[in-house]
């Protein structure tokens, strides 16, 4: 059993005895710190590749999707919740800063344990679980970072910590963006901390049940104002307004600056004690509710302007399971995990939120955001899914001269055919006899086919295939060229056949395997070019490889 240094000895595990303005009972705590670990190599081991790959999101009129899709997307990893004296955690809310997503977790029933989790998501294709610290008689509800410091909510055993109340909130200082025990305690009246967000001098947070709104200084770690609400769910920190959602009051919108109430107004009543999130966009209120779908209500009047339904008859999935827990909003999207219906996508279309598409992902969607190029969705015990949008990247090619494509979501190019597209698509497949150029960023879920004599030039960002159907592959055949000018992901195997033909000015990535034929030739050009090759490589008779490049995982 690994030994943990309490405070006394080791002055890295903080807690802060708290002064209210409320006269709540404020009490030193003496525990055990959290349990780090940095061992990438072993924590990276819970990161499963094995379901990777382009995602179909389904039409909004349900059926069979016939059209190209607006927006390609890739499952890139699934993380496997932590085990911790054989507990297993479930994953509760995710908070990204730069090229860090910091995981929170808790643990299901009556045991109080919980953990924080840094994922390194630099490389797209090869994301690293890079430190992680396990808290002992602690639930994690809520993490944000800010300014070096990540700012918790929860719960503790008050059995185990001495405190007068499970709830509190805290900060913990990160070096370097790592976790470290330097983590600072404030004990909240309420069962559970459920919330916390920050501006630039204050930090905030809510708890459940007999809960409180409170503000806190972030030096000090002092409350300086609290509220007594029940049933705060969320809260967030919108045009220097906290906006605080409760179970059974609805919502309040108070002054950041003193916490003078400005309006308060009615949602739909929720299920006691559930987990729900807030998100804002184009002075609009997101509000998940439940068994209620998603209300869009204006924030300064609390108006509702709409309600983002519940889907219905989705097949194999009971009713009850069906429940928006969540919403996440970036760049003009919505983003609502709806438990065992998955994860819906909406944007906004004249003033209205108007319903994309929907994921089916395995598990229940408990949780969702989405930040950047990234969207994570909790599902419980079933880990953490980590999706991806394509887009070309800054200093992409100009595509200005080339048509935006609005065809099918099957591309294909007959003899005597020259097709020049541009545009961020996501496809079924592609089949090329003659010739295509696409400028932009593109998405394939199924095989691609670049038959006898055929030229594909690929300018951009290209995903393909999926790591469970890798036979669904993407073909060189005799005489043919794949022209790559940017990023190519192929996630089945890749086969040139005799006499094939690729040229490659950028970064290659293949998870499956590579088989290179008789008289095949491959190209790199320029000076910064590499490959990564995750499956094997086969050479049957003569090939040739030409020019400079990183062979990453030195296959070729």
């Amino acid at each position: 059993m690994r030994k943990i240094l309490p405070y006394i000895a080791a002055l890295t595990f903080l807690t802060v005895l708290s002064c209210r303005n409320d006269g709540d009972e404020i009490q030193d705590q003496q525990e055990t710190g959290p349990i780090l670990s940095s061992d990438a190599g072993t924590l990276s081991k819970r990161i499963d590749f094995g379901n990777a790959g382009v995602l179909d999101m389904k039409p909004s009129s349900g059926g069979k999707t016939v059209q190209a899709g607006n927006f390609p997307l890739v499952l890139v990893a699934e993380v496997a919740p932590p085990v911790y004296n054989g507990k297993t955690l479930r994953a509760t809310h995710v908070s990204v800063e730069g090229n860090y997503a910091y995981v929170s977790y808790n643990t299901e029933g009556e045991t109080y344990l919980g953990a924080i989790e840094v994922l390194n998501i630099t490389n797209p294709n090869a994301p690293q679980l890079v430190m992680q610290a396990i808290l002992p008689d602690t639930d994690v509800s809520s993490v944000r970072y800010d300014n070096g410091k990540l700012y918790i909510a929860g719960a503790k055993d008050i059995y185990a910590s001495g405190a007068s109340s499970p709830a509190f909130v805290g900060s913990m200082t990160l070096n370097g963006g790592m976790l470290t025990n330097t983590l600072q305690q404030t004990v909240l009246n309420g069962k559970v901390g459920t919330d916390v967000t920050s501006s630039s001098s204050k930090y905030y947070a809510v708890s459940g049940a007999t809960g409180v709104l409170a503000q806190l200084n972030k030096s000090s770690q002092q409350i300086e104002m609290s509220i007594p609400l029940s049933d705060l769910r969320a809260l967030g920190y919108n045009n220097n307004k906290i906006v605080v959602l409760s179970g059974t009051e609805g919502v309040k919108i108070y002054d950041a600056n003193g916490l003078n109430l400005i309006t308060s107004f009615s949602t739909s009543t929720d299920v006691a004690e559930a987990k729900r999130t807030i998100d804002f966009i184009d002075g609009k209120l997101l509000v998940s509710e439940g068994y209620n779908g998603v209300g869009v209500y204006n924030l300064t009047s609390g108006t509702k302007l709409q309600t983002l339904s519940l889907p219905t008859q989705v097949p194999g999935v009971n009713p009850s399971d069906i429940v928006s827990n969540a919403v996440s909003v970036n760049s003009g999207r919505i983003f609502v995990a709806n438990g065992g219906a998955g994860l819906y996508v909406y944007t906004t279309d004249n003033n209205q939120l108007k319903l994309m598409g929907s994921l089916d992902l395995t598990g229940s969607s408990n949780f969702v955001m989405s930040k950047g190029e990234y969207i994570f969705v909790a599902t419980g015990t079933g880990g953490l899914k980590i999706i991806k949008t394509v887009a070309p990247e800054s200093g992409a090619p100009n595509c200005s001269g080339y048509a935006v494509y609005n065809g099918s979501d099957w591309l294909n190019v007959n003899s005597g055919q020259t097709l020049e597209y541009s545009g961020t698509k996501s496809l079924q497949g592609i089949n090329v006899n003659q010739t295509l150029t696409w400028c932009g960023a593109l998405t394939a879920s199924q095989g691609v086919n670049l038959n006898s004599n055929s030229t594909f030039n690929m300018y951009g960002q290209f995903y393909q295939g999926t790591q469970s159907n890798p036979w669904n592959s993407l073909n060189i055949n005799s005489g043919a060229l794949l022209n790559l000018k940017g990023n190519l992901t192929t996630y089945g195997h890749m086969i040139l056949n005799s006499n094939a033909n690729w040229k490659i000015e950028g970064n290659v990535t293949i998870f499956g395997n590579l088989t290179i034929n008789q008289g095949s030739k491959i190209e790199f050009i320029g000076t910064n070019s590499s490959i990564t090759i995750h499956g094997t490589v086969t050479k049957n008779g003569t090939s040739t490889i030409t020019g400079t490049f990183t062979d990453v995982n030195n296959k070729l």
